[in-house]
């Protein structure tokens, strides 16, 4: 009910495994520290996940980045994030996902500050996952690559919206209106558990065309999990530039060194 990341989440598919999944999660000390006193059921949605991210002040709300979530089912667990890009707003979900942010938020009455939208695209449309009235979390290491495609965070607009009206009025559309580069986050994914030797794909990740910044949890001859949350992620590498052709190819070779090149353990 308190954590975050895909802490501990399941995907049941019998009686049994909501049993399973129960038992392994009420009582538990959380990836927050908190001791888990109740477990949330939710119903699955199927589809594409995205993030809508906002700011409002006295009811105006302005979108400042669309990002879709790249999710996948690896190391036993289904809902590991492999990383996220920006969406443009040439591309046809954009308007259908900030106009159905705009009917949540007023629906629940966030009229003022941030808000951090997870929605699905399912088969009937758009549906809610959760809203935050919070700014975008992640340690805030997406910024890097929306001041770079959007030229501005939600942030920097939340800060407007609080302290300067005026600011706010005129220097934030009411949501991007192109990106000026590809970008994205790529969440590392580690398949592998043990000590580690060296990480000898870094240097050329970070000789990578569209390398921005690098940020790694995990050292030499130190521990590497198997990532199955955000709390077992052993890094992650943000990539931008005005060529998507050139971020698909660093992306992709991103994840063959996951595979072989990036972790040598010890033996």
């Amino acid at each position: 009910m308190e954590s975050a990341g895909s802490d501990d989440v399941f995907l049941c598919e019998s009686k049994a495994d909501v049993k399973k999944a129960f038992e392994r999660i009420n009582g538990k000390v959380n990836g927050l520290g908190c001791k888990n006193d109740a477990v949330l059921v939710q119903e699955f949605l199927d589809g594409t996940e995205y993030v809508v991210d906002s700011v409002s002040a006295d009811g105006t709300c302005k979108v400042t980045a669309v990002w879709e979530y790249d999710k996948r089912a690896v190391n036993g667990a289904n809902f590991v994030y492999f990383g996220m890009r920006l969406v443009g707003p040439e591309e046809p979900v954009f308007n259908t996902l900030i106009q159905y942010q705009a009917e949540v938020l007023t629906a629940l009455q966030i009229m003022n500050g941030p808000g951090h939208a997870e929605i699905k695209m399912t088969a009937t449309g758009p549906c809610l996952v959760e809203v935050g009235s919070r700014c975008h979390g992640g340690e805030g290491t997406w910024m890097t690559v929306a001041e770079r495609c959007v030229g501005y965070t939600q942030v920097d607009a939340t800060l407007d919206a609080y302290l300067d009206a005026e600011a706010f009025a005129e220097n934030y559309p009411a949501h991007p209106q192109q990106l000026l580069q590809h970008g994205k986050e790529v969440f590392l994914v580690s398949k592998f558990e043990g000590v580690l030797d060296a990480l000898p794909g870094c240097a050329e990740i970070q000789a990578m065309e569209s390398f921005v910044k690098m940020q790694m949890h995990v050292h030499a001859d130190g521990p590497v999990h198997k990532t199955i949350d955000c709390f077992t992620r052993p890094g992650s590498v943000r990539i931008v530039h005005e060529s998507a052709d050139i971020v698909e190819k660093d992306h992709a070779r991103i994840r063959e060194l996951e595979t072989d090149g990036l972790f040598v353990l010890k033996k």
